[in-house]
């Protein structure tokens, strides 16, 4: 039988066909050869029998069949994938079920424009995607943002009905992600995690090492509150030089695909041009073809001054959010060539070669425009640009860089990662080539230690990558001192250099120092230098001063002093030499204050911190602290900070010299044992200060300011024991 609301209606246009029926079916009467008495008056039908009428017919009538939509329009194929990556979203969403999503991010979330003053997350590639969920899952509902105190409009249409929730959580790198995901993230009940990273931290070349450790860490913190994950790589930069600026965000990008095919989990490649830019097909010639499609790729970011950060435009971000809901529906689209069969190899003294095979997978020729685009440390030498492929062809292609800086070679799995963009007609795609380097290459099995006494063992590892036997000379020259030898290595095989590194003896050696570390391989007819700086502090203690550094290179004289009692801690800054003056946003001064208070144990293994943001005017008087993130002090914890219980106050002598004094309450530094008088009681931080025109810093490496591992160590004694922290850049 059909449904309820459609048996009336049927039964009354098939009670009408029963009448014309009835009626067709009644003989007409033969002529009359003479008049007769009058017939009396056919009765025309009565309810019942229409009724029983209609009931015949639609017995007749093929019953229909009715399947259960239990995955609405979900073709087995799709079905199977979020089985694989995301049953339990699926299942709440085939439920109709409320669904949360934290979207973890950095400037990747800017850069949309809402209308109305609704929230412009609903815009951005996260707002988009989990439109489109809806869509697929919902009747009504739609999305809606949560963004605790904001006065902005939280959905674009006010209806009624099961609702994905998406809700922001910005930290400036992925190394600190892990932390605001265990406690803003689990302030509410979610889902889903979105780790949308990799845009800043590709600009600020956080090492491929860094990324990979958050990405262990958030995939644990996930797993341990039964949540699911997507990771979505960055989209590119495109400033000039547009090919270095494009392979910036690569590495990242590479990285992150490479751990979710370990893990089984679904990764969104949100930089994909062949769904982001249709090259223009009045291009043809290689030369040309470039900057036409990098002026398209252009227009969808946002116009930022040099060395700032580009933002996807409106438009963008909803290309980004289609292409995030293709990969989790079906997977990303193939394209009309196939790359593989990467090879990198060392040649000679400061040059690389990289091999790798392209094919035609289609069934007509293709002309392709093959261009390597170029990471940080590295210069192109040269290049073949353009190749024809008959149908089904294939061709090796061979790149030849020169290699500038060797900080960015690996430092822990020789595995080099290299960009190229190729385009074919209309369809263009950058593939992220990763080879290990031959036929050796090195790794540092130390990259940061604490409270290093005497010397340092960096654990350097020689390996053989050759594919046969190897026997190598190495030599290592620190500090003045030279070390040799040689090593013989089995296919396959490594050797860490039991090396031991001196440091600073002296009682007046510098509080900082910035040393390189020079490390030569010589083996097979190659010779190549993994020249290292390694950055080494000393600790300090209570009441002592110590000098901040000045990023141009410049003397300075600003110094820190640490004092801490039973319930507080103090910070004094004495500004000497710093000519404060207001900017136009009326600021004299920005203080970025990093504190690890994780107990002794736990400040040993690696974490992260946010930075305390304090600004104040040039003039005496009180400063501003930024609202302080829950996980500020350390990894785990989670608690909400006033910020009027943290003072920040500048202040004049009579003599005019200008000081910034900062007052914690030990309350909120609850996780550390405080042991005063104890020299491992120790409290990881870094200052970083810009003032006056000038930018000043307690200690500055290479790695982000977030990471535990970056930073100093203030001991809570007045009696520091001569120890260092020492780190591999």
């Amino acid at each position: 039988m059909f449904p309820n609301r459609m048996t009336f209606p049927l039964l009354g246009v098939l009670a009408l066909l029963a009448v014309d029926g009835l009626q067709a079916q009644t003989p007409e009467p033969p002529p009359a050869a003479a008049p007769a008495p009058a017939a009396p008056a056919e009765a025309k039908p009565d309810l019942p029998t229409l009724q029983a009428a209609a009931r015949d017919a639609e017995e007749k009538m093929p019953a229909p069949e009715l399947k259960p939509q239990t995955y609405f329009d979900l073709s087995p194929v799709q079905r199977e994938r979020w089985q694989q990556f995301l049953p339990q979203t699926l299942l709440k969403l085939t439920r109709r079920e409320r669904v949360q999503i934290v979207v973890l991010g950095d400037a990747i979330l800017d850069g949309a424009k809402a209308d109305g003053g609704a929230d412009p997350l609903l815009r951005s590639f996260a707002g988009v995607f989990a439109k489109a969920l809806a869509s697929q899952f919902y009747y009504t509902g739609g999305v809606r943002v949560l963004r605790p105190g904001s006065k902005l409009r939280s959905k674009e249409s006010m209806v009624m009905g099961p609702e994905i929730l998406i809700q922001p959580l910005r930290t400036p790198s992925i190394v600190s992600a892990a932390s605001a995901l265990a406690t803003v993230g689990f302030q509410g009940k979610p889902d889903l995690v979105i780790v949308a990273h990799g845009l800043e931290d590709g600009m600020a070349g956080t090492t491929m090492e860094d990324i990979m450790a958050a990405l262990s860490s958030l995939r644990d913190t996930a797993r341990g509150n039964r949540l699911e994950m997507i990771v979505a790589g960055p989209p590119p930069q495109a400033a000039a030089p547009e090919e270095t600026s494009l392979a910036l965000t690569r590495g990242a990008t590479s990285v992150m695909r490479e751990f979710c095919a370990a893990e089984k989990l679904l990764f969104s490649d949100l930089g994909d041009f062949s769904r982001l830019i249709v090259p223009p097909a009045a291009a043809r010639e290689a030369h040309l073809i470039f900057p036409a499609v990098m002026q398209q790729y252009q227009s969808r970011l946002n116009i930022v001054p040099a060395g700032q950060i580009a933002t996807p435009t409106t438009e963008t971000h909803e290309s980004m959010g289609r292409i995030l809901f293709q990969d989790v529906m079906t997977g990303a689209p193939g394209v009309a060539w196939r790359v593989s069969d990467a090879r990198v190899v060392l040649a000679g003294q400061g040059g690389l070669k990289l091999e790798f095979q392209i094919a035609n997978t289609r069934r007509e020729a293709l002309s392709l425009t093959v261009l390597p685009l170029v990471p940080a440390g590295f210069r192109l030498k040269d290049a073949k640009p353009e190749i024809k492929l008959a149908a089904g062809a294939k061709e090796t292609v061979q790149v030849d860089y020169t290699i500038i800086n060797t900080r960015y070679l690996p430092l822990s799995d020789g595995r080099l990662r290299l960009p190229v963009l190729v385009i074919a007609g209309k369809e263009s795609r950058i593939h992220d080539l990763v080879a290990t380097l031959q036929p050796f290459g090195v790794a540092w099995g130390a990259r940061a230690a604490f409270n290093v006494e005497k010397d340092f063992a960096p654990s350097i590892e020689i390996e053989n990558t050759s594919g046969k036997s190897l026997s190598a000379a190495w030599e290592v020259v620190w500090g003045g001192r030279k070390q040799e030898g040689k090593v013989a290595l089995d296919t396959n095989g490594a050797e860490t250099l039991q090396l031991a590194l001196p440091l600073p003896a002296e009682e007046k050696a510098p509080f900082r120092q910035r040393l390189p570390l020079n490390l030569a391989v010589q083996a097979s007819g190659v010779r190549q230098i993994f020249d290292r700086h390694i950055e080494v502090v000393r600790n300090f203690g209570l009441k002592e001063y110590v000098p901040l550094g000045a990023v141009d290179g410049q003397a300075s004289a600003v110094t820190l002093r640490a004092d801490a009692d039973s319930m507080k801690l103090f910070l004094t800054f004495d500004l000497t030499g710093v000519d404060l003056m207001d900017d136009e946003a009326g600021k004299g001064f920005e203080l970025l204050l990093n504190l690890d208070a994780r107990s002794y144990g736990q400040r040993l293994a690696p974490g992260a911190t946010a930075a305390l943001r304090i600004t104040g005017k040039a003039a005496d008087g009180e400063a501003q602290v930024d609202e302080i993130a829950p996980w500020a002090f350390g990894s785990g914890y989670a608690a909400v900070f006033d910020v009027k219980e943290i003072t920040a106050k500048l202040s004049s002598s009579a003599a005019g010299a200008r000081r910034l004094t900062i007052t914690l309450p030990k309350t909120y530094l609850y996780l550390h044992e405080w042991a005063l008088a104890n020299g491992n009681s120790q409290i990881g931080i870094n200052a970083r200060l810009n003032g006056g025109g000038r930018s000043y810093f307690l200690t500055r490496g290479t790695r982000r300011g977030d990471d535990a591992e970056s930073l100093g160590v203030l001991e809570l004694t007045d009696k520091p024991t001569r120890r260092w922290t020492v780190r591999v850049e």
